[in-house]
């Protein structure tokens, strides 16, 4: 099972406006032409909180690891997705992504607002304990939905390794989560936190 994240900015020059029809065109087109990698969420930062770049296309490959990158390549390079690659790079560029590997069962996002945490593990700490660490948390937040649990491979994206969104019904439902991490060092710790919307319901 492979997770990737796409880390998008807006080229400077091009409109908002432009930005989001390019983009989403471009996300939708490859969802649609290649069903083995969902889209999972297609987020934007919104209320200038959180890490630049500010976009993150999240995808979800269930039934391949790695070697989905090799058939990714073959796809670029034949050309056959140029039709909507193209007007995507016009508009955005991917500044960086990053491989990962699915804690719990990605879930698609509907309405936000979502909440990310970036977080590190503590020394000794192994996947399992994280998974459980989120089980118990999503447990005792009913009211939000887990979309999102990630350890990155190896080095394969930015630090830190690990990534969790969070959908909830309102802004004000996030009160008591952004909190709980305050001073806790183990099983993880929080490094940075951030609101997104659905791509094009962001605000900037």
């Amino acid at each position: 099972m492979l997770v990737y994240i796409e880390f998008i900015s807006r080229r400077p020059g091009v409109s908002l406006e432009a930005f989001h029809f390019a983009a989403a065109r471009g996300q939708a087109g490859w969802a649609g032409d290649y069903e083995e990698d969902q889209l999972v969420l297609n987020l934007g930062r919104t209320f200038r909180t959180g890490p630049q770049p500010g976009y993150l296309a999240i995808w979800y490959s269930r039934e391949a690891g790695l070697e989905r990158i090799g058939d990714w390549d073959e796809i670029f390079k034949s050309g056959v997705a140029a039709h909507f690659e193209e007007p995507f790079r016009l508009a955005a560029q991917i500044d960086f992504a990053g491989c990962y590997e699915p804690l719990v069962e990605p879930v698609r996002g509907s309405k936000g607002p979502y909440y990310g945490e970036w977080f590190d593990f503590a020394p000794g700490v192994s996947r399992d304990d994280v998974a459980a660490l989120f089980e118990e948390r999503r447990a005792r937040h009913g009211a939000l939905e887990l979309n999102l649990l990630v350890d990155r491979i190896g080095k394969l994206g930015p630090e830190p390794r690990g990534f969790a969104v969070w959908r909830a019904p309102t802004f004000g439902a996030l009160e008591e989560i952004a909190r709980e991490l305050d001073g806790v060092d183990a099983p993880i710790r929080l490094i940075q936190a951030a609101f997104y919307e659905n791509l094009g319901e962001e605000t900037i």
